[in-house]
């Protein structure tokens, strides 16, 4: 504000508070009246001396959730997530691509927990300015968070999750049914991740004595149900099948890995992620065996790496879509550079920017000629993502009428000296 244009009661504010939670302290020599008064004709004069002044436009606010591992569990993955949420939206608001709206970014903690994820959900939900979410990573949280999303009308992207029935209902092969009309994902799903890797295992490995050892988790065990009833299909044999038990503190992973040691398998596969899969290939290399073990997305991490160490090399895991290597994307990957985040992107750190960037279009075009975050502005963002077509820094980003995405792509990467290396991406199709 222009100094001439100071506020004329400011001093008085200073000496006088007039607020209903303090007393009024008045002097004796100058009444209240007389300062009412003085007020009154002030603010007149304010109204005469800037009425030529031009009124400063207020700068709405809309909100991008993330809900994703932030604080505990595959907390690797999940901050790679939320920091390229934050990316997208900082570069958009440079942008200022929805004009008269600065984009904020809420990130919520799910502790890849299913209850602390609808925990997340409520809270979201209870955000008037909130227009979508990107996440979750966990298929598992997924299922408790879509229901509160729902009812919201909260359109959610995830960038990771794999378990077919979010989108496709219990039965996804014979009977498909769209589950919730606001859920949709970046990747492809097991149904086909399944069925690529039997593949590998079975043509370019040799493989045809395969142990299955699984995490009880719906996700896991249904990439190892999806692996084993494939390769079975292909002429191999599951030499043993183990779902491990509800609980991680009940799993006994030494006594296992002796189990299937003594099955003499070609290929050991895991359903589960990088924590436990990492102490099981441990357990294995304990109990002689010297084969590769073989696993999904979940697998897939440097932290993998760091628990199994030099027991790794050799071992196969899939992941989403192509290796960043192989990404020209300077925009991203110099700007998560730039600025400063400490945690790596992973694989899905591109897919949420992609999400990010196709929640804030649609938000955009939500947006025109409403005065704020309604419900008729949510309903219009979750119909423009489901038209999204568009390239992203991911390659195509379109979704099909369940929700999921049109670009079904994985890469297969094998440990080496102790790192991950792609040596194939293929396209999976319908």
């Amino acid at each position: 504000m222009p100094e001439s244009c100071e506020h004329p009661l400011r001093d008085e504010r200073d000496r006088y508070d007039l607020s209903m939670t303090s007393p009024i302290l008045i002097p004796h020599r100058r009444p209240l009246l007389r300062v009412l008064l003085a007020g009154v004709a002030a603010l007149s004069l304010v109204g005469v001396g800037c009425a030529s002044e031009e009124p400063v436009a207020e700068t709405k606010v809309v909100t991008i959730g993330v809900i994703a591992p932030l604080e505990n569990g595959l907390t690797s993955y999940g901050l790679g997530i939320a920091n390229s949420v934050r990316l997208a939206a900082e570069q958009a608001n440079a942008r200022n691509a929805i004009p008269g709206y600065t984009i904020e970014v809420q990130a919520l903690d799910d502790s890849s927990d299913p209850a602390v994820g609808r925990a997340a959900a409520e809270r979201m939900a209870a955000i008037p300015s909130v227009v979508g979410v990107v996440g979750t990573y966990n298929s598992g949280v997924a299922a408790e968070v879509m229901p509160v999303l729902d009812a919201a009308g909260i359109t959610m992207i995830s960038p990771s999750n794999t378990d077919p029935t979010l989108s496709r209902g219990p039965d996804p092969v014979l009977f498909p049914e769209r589950v919730w009309p606001t859920y949709f994902r970046m990747v492809a799903t097991d149904a086909e991740q399944g069925p690529l890797l039997s593949g590998y295992a079975y043509d370019d490995l040799g493989a045809r004595s395969i142990a299955v050892v699984t995490e009880p988790k719906p996700v896991s065990a249904g990439l190892a149900d999806d692996f084993a009833g494939a390769v079975t299909q292909e002429g191999a044999t599951v030499s043993s099948l183990t779902t491990l038990p509800d609980d991680q503190a009940a799993y006994d992973l030494p006594g296992v890995a002796a189990r299937v040691v003594a099955s003499n398998p070609d290929l050991v596969f895991f359903g589960g992620e990088y924590n436990v899969a990492g102490q099981f290939k441990l357990a294995l290399a304990a109990a002689g065996y010297t084969g590769p073990m073989m696993g999904g997305d979940g697998m897939k991490d440097e932290a993998y790496i760091t628990v199994a160490g030099a027991a790794s090399d050799g071992d196969i895991a899939s992941s989403v879509g192509v290796p960043n290597s192989s990404l020209d994307a300077p925009e991203y990957f110099n700007g998560y550079t730039e600025a400063g985040y400490s945690d790596p992107p992973t694989e899905y750190g591109p897919y949420a920017y992609d999400a990010a960037n196709v929640l804030i279009e649609a938000a955009k075009t939500a947006l025109e000629g409403q005065d704020g975050v309604n419900a008729a502005v949510r309903a219009k963002v979750n119909s423009e993502v489901a038209a999204t077509e568009t390239t992203g820094i991911t390659g195509q980003v379109a979704f099909n009428e369940f929700g999921d995405t049109t670009s079904k792509i994985f890469t297969v990467f094998v440990v080496t000296d102790e790192e991950w290396n792609p040596t194939v991406t293929r396209q999976v199709y319908e």
